[in-house]
């Protein structure tokens, strides 16, 4: 299987492994990150937003999807305004230029200010031919903000040229929460163009959730990802219950505003999760066929390099992208500084909302798993992307593999507490 063994009854998380050092037949630079998140939908970031109502919404999907990734809006809403989510995504252009203006050193300021006026963007990125030149900021409160994305969306564009995440129509891709107990949601999200749907439920390996996802896959035809799951034998469960699987959404509790392991003692860390989905489909011979999505508790691109090495196609991330100016979290300024809220789905706040709009009603759990919080604003998702894919690219490097299928055949070893502090910085005073 790829990546490491887990011995029996014993779970690992990314910090109890490195990645083996092996032969590199490209530059890191070179690295090709294209993947699967779905049986049918490719992206060129190998990266997925949570499906969180402090993370994924119409703004922050439909900047991942022009930048190669692509987001999974969340479901605390009603029916009618997930769809309208999904529309506002579908028949946006699918250009990361489109809130950046894109120039040329010869074009009069005066006309270029007038054209900013008129998109209603606060920068310009200057090119000569192909060749990034520099970024034009107009005055105004959000100049520091503009100057930041224009800068960030430049520099992606440059470094890693990403192909925009887009469909046979040349629209953003977009992907959508949904519980597999809601039929009537599913379908007027297929109906809106929605390119995937994303099972949200804590535990799927539960007799009257895989029955409704089931039905539930019987009245859609576009993909549905399966989550979340843990074990070998769920993943065996799924995919002989479900026909034709679009893919696997594993892990569980490990994202760091979930508090499921500490309430209920249940958990499966992501790592071994993706073991376990990988293992189980490497017995079916569908591990080329059905993605992994790896979800939860990655906090880096040697994180996600890890997990990808396990066996997942891509990750999902949640605390990565709270911070940046296209979450719906809420912007608060503590101490002088600036952070964005985020909060568990599972959290008191959250709950309340989706009950409050759930036209199902009842909770089916009545305690809380999740806390609520800040993160420290981080500016354009841009910003967090390429620092990601450029990570990812030197960690699949380090690992030998120039493409992501290759690093399936990459290795992953024990680490033990004492190689743990070594091989972060010690030994120094950090200023």
């Amino acid at each position: 299987m790829a990546g490491f063994s887990s011995v029996k009854g014993e779970v690992i998380t990314f910090d109890d492994v490195v990645i083996v050092p092996g032969k590199s037949p490209v530059e890191p630079k070179d690295v090709e990150l294209s993947s699967r998140v779905t049986k049918s939908i490719w992206v060129s970031i190998p990266l997925v937003s949570s499906p969180m109502d402090t993370v994924t919404e119409w703004r922050m999907a439909l900047i991942l999807a022009r930048l190669g990734a692509v987001g999974v809006i969340h479901r605390n809403m009603s029916i009618e305004e997930q769809v309208g989510q999904v529309e506002r995504v579908k028949s946006s252009p699918p250009s990361p230029w489109f809130e950046v203006a894109k120039s040329t050193p010869g074009e009069p300021v005066s006309q270029l200010l007038f054209r900013m006026a008129e998109a209603g963007v606060g920068a310009a990125v200057i090119f000569e031919g192909s060749a990034y030149r520099g970024v034009y900021v107009a005055a105004g409160p959000r100049s520091e903000f503009w100057l930041r994305k224009a800068e960030a969306v430049a520099a992606l564009t440059t470094a890693i040229k990403p192909i925009p995440t887009i469909d046979e129509e040349g629209r953003p891709r977009v992907g959508a929460a949904v519980s597999p107990f809601d039929v009537e949601r599913a379908k007027a999200l297929e109906k809106a163009g929605v390119d995937f749907l994303v099972t949200d439920v804590a535990h799927l390996h539960n007799v009257n959730a895989l029955r409704a996802l089931r039905e539930l896959s019987k009245q859609v035809s576009v993909d549905i990802v399966a989550g979340n799951l843990g074990t070998k034998e769920a993943v065996l469960d799924v995919v002989s219950v479900v026909e034709d699987v679009g893919g696997l959404r594993v892990g569980i509790a490990s994202g760091s505003i979930c508090t499921t392991g500490e309430v209920t003692g249940a958990s499966m860390p992501t790592l071994t999760a993706v073991i376990n989905a990988y293992e189980a489909l490497k017995e079916l011979g569908a591990e080329n066929r059905i993605p992994i999505i790896a979800d939860g508790g990655v906090r880096n691109a040697g994180d996600a390099a890890k997990a990808i090495i396990a066996g997942a196609s891509s990750v999902m991330v949640g605390r990565m992208l709270a911070g940046t100016e296209e979450s719906p979290g809420q912007l608060v300024s503590v101490g002088g500084r600036l952070y964005k809220q985020y909060r568990g789905m599972a959290s008191r706040g959250a709950i309340e909302k989706r009950h409050a709009g759930d036209r199902y009603g009842g909770r089916s759990k009545l305690i809380e798993e999740g806390v609520e919080g800040l993160v420290p604003y981080r500016g354009s998702a841009a910003e967090v992307l390429l620092e990601f894919a450029a990570g990812l690219q030197a960690a699949l490097g380090y690992a030998g593999a120039s493409t992501i299928k290759e690093a399936w055949s990459a290795r992953l070893a024990r680490i033990t507490a004492a190689g743990l502090r070594e091989i972060k910085p010690h030994d120094v005073v950090l200023g």
